[in-house]
């Protein structure tokens, strides 16, 4: 109650915004003032009893829409606005003080009983709700004011109480019953009014009602006795042409022209029948009778309008509702004659309305759904009581069925008789079709998981069975009936991965985080008969499309064949197929275990290489089959003689590999020499043939500062090469540093860096002269001498690097490095410079045939004056290459190069080749001349060679001259060219051809002879 108060006054605050308070305080001033004047001198008999009294509702109006905030100031508003007409019209000031009192009393009153049961305006809403407007405002109100007023009036002018009350209140009560309802309602008529299109129409149409009825009422007034019979009769005309503000202004307009006209205002006199005499209070009910029927007729017309239109409203609006309604709505009658349809009947069908209007519902129906359909129809029309549902197909225009859902109710009247059916026809079809799609997959869905051989089992929110395709059945031996309703991990016993998980709490772990749980590692499914299964498995949490958990679905592959392969292949990559035993890749993983026991603890391990000696004769002679079979004895008898601890592995053709645990090198050494004795004394009968093998063994130490796995099968594989170039059947170990092993694995070391070295262009070249004995500041040429450099940046001599060079065959790729980097890359340099220069040739260059016909095709491009080029040639490189050297040589110098023998003296037979050579320069070895001052052997050594090259033609050249008297004992000898540090130091061939500048005599100041 408290809340509908609180809204009626926001409603009629927002009214009184209208106009500002004081606006409305001065319009309420002004009209009181002017209607009790008009009502005292207008509407007043000649006793100044007024006939009609109409201020009070000018001030219940404002009073009524104002807030009651605002009524004090209303109050003073109309107080003052009457009281002081009061004194205008001459009325003492304690007569206008109490007049004006008993009217505040009536306008307070009727204010209050507004507001508080009229909160929303609706006093015209139906007859009820008007006369309740009517009691409260007209009917209450008046009592207070003509209480109060005949009092004041009695007490005043002596007259009693009952004389003056009848006409007190018929004034007021008449005055608020014909102009409080036009106040009230003017606003709205006013706004309907400008909205409307046929506004002014309907003001003209007013206009002359008005203007009519008014004149015709004042007529008959003034010439018909007894004319407010007449009266009422034009007035209630009026009331059912015109609306209802419009009917009460007509009627109030009446009321004051019929009050002017009775109290004899007016010029006309007054109406009166022959012979009777009315007094004033009879004329006052007769006015009011005459009006009353025209006020009832107004009134009741309006709710009778408004209620027909609120009918047609709704009728529209449920015929929109039925058009627009996405199910189809149609009336047939009871012989289902189709007699209205809405639009999505017609769609869902696909006929136009016409079309099916007129025809039977039964000519609509599917062939397989009629005769139960026109069943139904005529059970439904006898015993229609309940309406009824029903799934049925009907036949779309273009042939096809479609389905709906038909819902049918049967309409009567007030008789109970039945008039029509009303049907509803929902489209289903797509129901249907999902219906049929679903039930389609659900079978296919079947018929998968009975065919795939994956096991599938799905469980309820409890982890209870409610489903298992024929694999589970398979694995786990339980019959889907039985299995139902069953806990999963009964049925399904899964051993834990290897990372300790079971089925259990995989389940959980899925229903916790709502995702798929995967098993690892070796699970295991054990059947209900006992066997075990070896699977992989996974679990999904199952879960509706709003995320509410279903269950689960765990997924077991069988994969015991592939583990098995798995095996088998994991020890077939671990084994070698012939001996059974384990190949290189896993003694490379034991070794590895091996090495990291090593670090973290004091232990200390051999590794061993095995070779075997002669086994390839067996091979050669006996065949491959009998080679196999030695293999597999010597393994047999390998494993015999190692200790559980120990490891032995085949590395590849008759290589084997061992590690001894817990052994050192010495001990290592003992029990491998012991090893190769069993192996010699083996004895390998095959084809009435008995064959005998022994080994070579190579052992490396496996501690603390020996532990990196490359180097380890480095330095066994080293060893055992070492021990068979050594002695075959004899044991080597490699110790860092101080065996021939070790040094066997620096060489090779050296080798991998070599090569690395040609790769990456670390090589380089530097120029050495050599000078004449008698004057070292002449030059007759440079020797261009080899350098490289190791991947730190050191710098290494070709002491360090040529001999792994030349036995591992990386001489020759040297030898066309040196040859492109003079020849060709700074040919054009070396020419310019004038250099004569000595370029050194290995054996393996001087042999080989491509390297020969590489070097003549670049002497013959090559800028370089051939007569400056002159090439060194070892005795070893002669002896080795004797034929190939001398055609070659000859070539050479036919091209006009010169030829060096180098290193002469230090060979075998030295003298003995010469004769097949024509040799321009002869180089005596470093070590006679080194110590020619000292050693008299070597001084008669150095003359001797000197004579001989004379004798034939050659100029000597004497090495390693390092000091004064060296030099002056060559000089004396004859000796033509000296070469050493005393002479000359090596230095950078890039450098020197970066600083050379031509016309200068050359870096040093010294110049270079032209050979």
């Amino acid at each position: 109650m408290f809340s509908s108060s609180r809204h009626a006054d926001d409603r009629l605050n927002r009214d009184a915004q209208v106009a500002p308070l004081w606006e409305s305080a001065l319009a309420l001033a002004l009209l009181s003032a002017a209607l009790v004047v008009f009502c005292k001198k207008t509407l007043s008999a000649e006793d100044g009893a007024a006939f009609l009294w109409l201020a009070d509702s000018v001030a219940i109006a404002y009073f009524y829409r104002r807030p009651p905030r605002h009524w004090p100031v209303l109050f003073a508003s109309f107080f003052c606005a009457s009281f002081f007409a009061g004194l205008w019209l001459g009325l003492e000031w304690l007569s206008a003080f109490e007049y004006t009192l008993a009217s505040l009393a009536e306008i307070m009153v009727a204010a209050t009983l507004l507001r508080r049961f009229f909160p929303g305006h609706d006093y015209f809403d139906g007859v009820q709700r008007w006369l309740r407007f009517v009691f409260l405002s007209a009917i209450v109100p008046p009592l207070s004011s003509a209480g109060i007023g005949s009092y004041f009036v009695a007490q005043n002018t002596g007259a009693t109480f009952v004389e003056i009350f009848p006409f007190w209140y018929a004034a007021d009560a008449m005055g608020i019953l014909i102009l409080l309802p036009i106040l009230l309602l003017s606003r709205d008529a006013i706004a309907r009014t400008r909205r409307s299109a046929a506004g002014w129409g309907w003001w003209g149409q007013f206009t002359l009602v008005s203007v009519a009825v008014t004149a015709l009422s004042v007529t008959l007034l003034e010439y018909k006795a007894y004319p407010f019979v007449f009266v009422s009769l034009a007035l209630v005309w009026a009331a059912t042409v015109l609306n209802l503000f419009a009917s009460l202004v007509v009627i109030c307009t009446v009321t004051i022209a019929m009050a002017i006209q009775l109290t004899g205002a007016s010029a006309w006199p007054l109406p009166a029948a022959p012979g009777d005499d009315f007094p004033q209070f009879s004329l006052v009910l007769a006015t009011f009778a005459a009006v009353t029927p025209a006020y009832l007729v107004s009134v009741y017309t309006n709710i009778e309008r408004r209620r027909s239109a609120r009918a047609v409203e709704v009728e529209s609006s449920f015929r929109q509702a039925v058009e627009n309604s996405r199910i189809g709505i149609l009336l047939v009658s009871l012989e289902g004659e189709i007699r209205q349809v809405n639009r999505s009947f017609c769609e869902f069908l696909g006929y136009r309305e016409a079309d099916l209007l007129g025809r039977n519902v039964l000519d609509l129906t599917h062939r397989d759904d009629l005769e139960r359909s026109r069943g139904l129809l005529e059970r439904f029309v006898l015993d229609g009581s309940q309406p009824f549902c029903l799934e049925k197909r009907y036949l779309h225009r273009e042939g096809h069925p479609v389905w709906g859902e038909l819902r049918a109710s049967v309409a009567r009247n007030i008789r109970g008789q039945a008039l029509y059916i009303l049907a509803q026809v929902e489209d289903i079809d797509w129901r249907k079709r999902s219906e049929r799609v679903l039930v389609e997959t659900k079978e296919r869905l079947q018929v998968t998981l009975a065919s795939i051989t994956d096991a599938v089992i799905s469980t309820d929110a409890e982890l209870r069975i409610n489903y298992l395709n024929p694999m589970a059945e398979n694995l786990t031996g339980w019959l889907n009936q039985d299995a139902q309703g069953r806990p999963l991990d009964t049925v399904c016993q899964i051993d834990g991965d290897d990372q300790g998980r079971n089925i259990a709490t995989s389940l959980a772990q899925c229903m916790e985080q709502s995702r798929v749980v995967f098993g690892s590692g070796e699970s295991t499914l054990m059947s209900l008969s006992g066997h075990r299964y070896d699977i992989t498995w996974s679990v999904s949490p199952l879960r509706k499309h709003d995320g509410d958990l279903l269950g689960a679905v765990l997924v077991i592959q069988d994969v015991s064949e592939q583990r098995e392969l798995i095996r088998q292949l994991s020890y077939k990559a671990s084994h070698d197929d012939l001996t059974g035993l384990p190949n290189r890749d896993a003694f490379k993983r034991a070794l590895q275990e091996a090495t990291l026991e090593v670090t973290e603890g004091n232990a200390c391990h051999a590794l061993v290489y095995l070779d075997l000696d002669r086994f390839k004769l067996v091979n050669d002679s006996a065949g491959h089959m009998a080679g196999d079979e030695l293999l597999r004895e010597i393994s047999r008898c390998l494993r015999s003689c190692l200790q559980k601890s120990d490891s032995v592995a085949r590395l590849g053709g008759d290589e084997f590999g061992l590690l001894l645990r817990y052994c050192d090198r010495e001990r290592a050494r003992q029990r491998c020499e012991a090893l190769l004795d069993q192996i010699t004394a083996l004895r390998f009968p095959w084809n009435n043939r008995v064959y005998d093998v022994g080994a070579s063994a190579g052992i490396t130490e496996i501690n603390s500062r020996n532990y990196h796995l490359g180097d380890l099968l480095s330095q066994a594989d080293v060893a055992c090469f070492s021990a068979k170039r050594t002695r075959r059947g004899s044991v080597m170990t490699y110790g860092l540093g101080e065996s021939a092993a070790a040094d066997q694995h620096r060489e090779i070391l050296m080798a991998s860096v070599i090569r690395d070295a040609i790769d990456r262009g670390r090589f380089y070249l530097d120029m050495q002269p050599i000078a004449e004995a008698s004057d070292t500041d002449r030059i007759s040429h440079y020797e261009f001498l080899l350098r490289m450099q190791d991947d730190t940046g050191h710098l290494l001599m070709p002491d360090s690097f040529v001999p792994a060079a030349e036995r591992y065959g990386l001489m020759l790729a040297i030898d066309r490095w040196v040859v492109d980097e003079t020849l060709v890359k700074n040919a054009e340099a070396i020419a310019s410079a004038g250099l004569n220069f000595a370029l050194n040739i290995s054996a393996d260059a001087l042999g080989d045939e491509g390297f020969q016909f590489y070097l003549l095709e670049v002497l013959e491009r090559t800028p370089v004056p051939r007569n400056r080029i002159s090439f060194e040639i070892t005795e070893t490189a002669i002896i080795s290459h004797m034929a190939g050297a001398s055609r070659f040589v000859a070539e050479l110098r036919k091209l006009g190069c010169r030829i060096a023998l180098d290193d002469f003296g230090n060979g075998l037979s030295s003298f003995g080749y010469l004769k097949s050579f024509t040799i321009d320069y002869i180089k005596i070895d470093g070590s006679f001349v080194r110590q020619v001052e000292e050693n008299f052997v070597d001084l008669i050594i150095v003359e001797s060679i000197h004579q001989i090259a004379q004798r034939l033609g050659a100029r000597t050249v004497a090495e390693y001259v390092e000091d004064e008297p060296t030099l002056r004992r060559m000089a004396a000898l004859g000796v033509n060219l000296v070469q050493g540090y005393h002479v000359g130091r090596p230095q950078s061939l890039t450098e020197f051809l970066f600083d050379w500048q031509p016309g200068k005599a050359g870096k040093g100041g010294r110049e270079t002879e032209t050979a």
